[in-house]
């Protein structure tokens, strides 16, 4: 190693290596984030980032810890119920779905990667977060079963819709480490956590990229026959259409309102 990559190395830090960590899955994906384009990208020994994490699972739990703290900096959302649980909860969902969609490519980590206990329900794994969930919510009136059915309602609805939203995200935006395998050579490729294939061929984008309709968007290749699905291509122009921040909002006001139907049916 060189003295300027021993300077470099000196200089390193968990919160550094991490940042940059996720700025590599941002720009290529996962699979793209091996330990060796890591340390290429602060310029160190592959050797060096071991110091600070004894391996690649311990750094992406740290990716996964960096971006659910992004809710700390969001200034949308509030740690207590200033104006009511619906208010609180409504500002908290928001708040995950902007990380959701800051980082579509490596929000498949915070779904899939370990909780620190089983019970911990992605994507609210921060136990800061959880308990401020749990203390707020109590504080409102809630018993301890509507607490409960409230937090896993709450997480259920965010998993479910951001890991359609993201994914729809990754496909318009596919990136060398998407997929179940991704990055660099194949000895370097590093399978993507939680299974998750958002790659599409290069024909495949080829014919969404010359897509002059909405229909085509749905069939770029004409794979779809329209005498073996003609109710598809009947409704192919509203499929193609974008509405996730429409339908997060009615889903999200359904969600709060079977909660307060719980409350109402368990006092």
């Amino acid at each position: 190693m060189s003295s300027d990559s021993r300077r470099r190395a000196g200089k390193l830090s968990r919160d550094l290596i991490a940042a940059a960590t996720l700025d590599l899955i941002d720009e290529l994906g996962i699979g793209a984030a091996s330990m060796r384009a890591i340390a290429a990208r602060l310029d160190v020994e592959a050797m060096s980032l071991y110091k600070h994490f004894p391996t690649r699972d311990a750094l992406l739990d740290a990716v996964v810890d960096r971006i659910v703290d992004e809710l700390d900096a969001d200034p949308e959302v509030r740690r207590e119920a200033v104006d009511g649980w619906r208010d609180y909860l409504s500002r908290l969902a928001h708040g995950v779905r902007r990380y959701a969609l800051a980082h579509p490519h490596a929000f498949p980590l915070v779904t899939t990667r370990p909780a620190e206990a089983p019970w911990v329900n992605p994507p609210l794994r921060s136990l800061v977060w959880i308990e401020s969930m749990l203390a707020t919510l109590s504080s409102e009136g809630f018993d301890d079963d509507q607490v409960l059915f409230a937090y896993r309602s709450f997480n259920s609805f965010l998993l479910g819709y951001l890991l359609m939203e993201s994914g729809a995200h990754t496909l318009r935006d596919p990136q060398t480490g998407d997929g179940s395998f991704g990055g660099g050579d194949a000895a370097d490729a590093m399978p993507v956590p939680g299974g998750l294939s958002p790659t599409r061929t290069k024909a495949q984008l080829a014919g969404i990229a010359e897509a002059d309709t909405t229909a085509e968007t749905i069939d770029p290749q004409d794979d779809i026959e329209i005498r073996d699905y003609p109710t598809i291509h009947r409704l192919a122009g509203g499929l193609a259409e974008d509405h996730f921040g429409a339908e997060f909002e009615r889903a999200l006001t359904e969600m709060l309102d079977g909660i307060d139907t719980h409350l109402r049916l368990t006092v």
